[in-house]
């Protein structure tokens, strides 16, 4: 298992306020227990080295459809906030102080029919964003702007606390004020981070 720097798409967007993040390679590709149990042993590695702590004093939550929760000795942190998202083999790890933040990673898959994902994406996606990926006349391009686009909608969704739901006037205004952007993975891989401004920015301290 290796982790390695992830970063972002061009200019890292306000750098200072942006949250951290990591990509761990070499998870089991087949038990997808273990890789979750195997990602947060990262994250908790991650967090132990920036918290100055032993890796034995912090404890990460492992609930399906939740983001993760970091305890020091049983006492909830609530200023430090973590989101983590899964491909074979591969999990993408974030950590932002003072608001919440989202991640997600997405394969390109090659095998869903082109007309299958421009339908899900009128149906789940801001309505420019449906309509850019329409244009895409090849569809080795379409496959990766689409996969671009889930992970950035994905993880916007985790950061806001939701799960997937239908693009609508709600929604977006539910997203307003959050920052999103696309991160630089290898060929076949998309993926984005999303995060609310942090309104309590002093540093988390050993307990």
């Amino acid at each position: 298992m290796q982790i390695q720097p992830c970063h972002f798409v061009g200019e890292a967007p306000a750098a200072a306020g942006a949250p951290r993040l990591r990509l761990v390679e070499g998870l089991d590709a087949v038990d997808r227990d273990r890789a979750r149990l195997q990602a947060r042993a990262a994250l908790r590695s991650c967090l132990a080295a920036e918290l100055g702590c032993a890796e034995a004093e912090l404890e990460i939550s492992n609930l399906r459809n939740q983001p993760p929760q970091l305890r020091m000795h049983g006492q909830l942190l609530e200023a430090l906030h973590c989101s983590i998202s899964h491909a074979p083999g591969l999990a993408l790890l974030a950590w932002h102080r003072g608001a919440a933040v989202g991640v997600d990673i997405q394969a390109v898959d090659g095998r869903m029919p082109r007309a299958e994902l421009e339908a899900v994406a009128r149906l789940f996606l801001q309505p420019k964003v449906a309509q850019t990926l329409s244009g895409f006349a090849e569809n080795a391009l379409f496959l990766e702007a689409f996969a671009q686009a889930w992970a950035r909608q994905e993880a916007q969704l985790k950061c806001a606390g939701l799960g997937l739901v239908e693009w609508s006037a709600g929604l977006q205004a539910r997203l307003t004020g959050m920052s999103c952007a696309s991160l630089l993975l290898a060929q076949g891989h998309a993926a984005a981070v999303a995060w609310w401004p942090a309104t309590d920015k002093e540093p988390v301290h050993r307990g």
